[in-house]
């Protein structure tokens, strides 16, 4: 974890600016192929939730500027911040989960499932808590193979600084599986070219899925 000295920032400016937005943050959603990560699960098994939730990490993690937080005063930049996601429970509500983050595969997605399995037990009787701003915000529509996707933003700098993220139904297309993959940033942390670095760090952890998950 480091504080990023803002009078030294070459993002100052951009970073001062977007701050005055009541909403700054914006969103793209691209389709991800996640061919190899269906073949990879049809061939060894597991979740694909659980699998996808760590190659996103994992991918997002590797851009510094989505790793950027913003802590009252100081801006951030976190080392590994943690998946924060819902869950669907037996009811048709749902109920949110914060899972330590851990680069070791086999162990996140051990302790992740067990998370899930006890949330879903319990039936979600906590009520939404403040999850903390080193994570990221992450659900799923699974019935839906959207175009866009945006999220309600509360009217706080801090909070629409953490990195939303949101993918679809996985279809087939041709001989290939495409899902549509959503993230939605601060525009005061995140400009398009590291956006556009995320969706390709992401893709490329599933491209390896079969190297990083075991």
């Amino acid at each position: 974890m480091k504080v990023i000295d803002i009078d030294g920032w070459n993002r100052k400016k951009a970073y001062l600016w977007f701050s005055k937005f009541s909403d700054p943050t914006y969103a793209l959603s691209v389709k991800l192929d996640v061919t190899p990560l269906k073949i990879f699960l049809k061939e060894s098994g597991g979740h694909f939730f659980d699998s996808l939730l760590y190659l996103a990490v994992r991918g997002l993690n590797a851009v510094p500027e989505l790793r950027l937080r913003i802590k009252g005063e100081q801006i951030i930049e976190y080392d590994f911040p943690d998946p924060s996601f819902t869950v669907a429970l037996g009811d048709g509500s749902f109920d949110i989960c914060r899972a330590k983050w851990s680069q070791n595969a086999p162990e996140f997605l051990k302790n992740t499932r067990k998370l899930i399995e006890d949330t879903i037990a319990s039936g979600g009787n906590k009520p939404f808590g403040d999850s903390g701003v080193d994570v990221y915000y992450v659900t799923c529509l699974p019935w839906l193979d959207f175009e866009t996707m945006t999220n309600p933003i509360p009217d706080d700098p801090v909070f629409a600084a953490i990195p939303r993220v949101c993918w679809g139904k996985c279809q087939r297309a041709g001989e290939r599986y495409l899902m549509p993959f959503a993230l939605q940033v601060s525009h005061a942390l995140v400009d398009g070219k590291p956006l556009s670095d995320a969706f390709a760090a992401v893709q490329e952890c599933i491209d390896n899925c079969a190297e990083l998950l075991i």
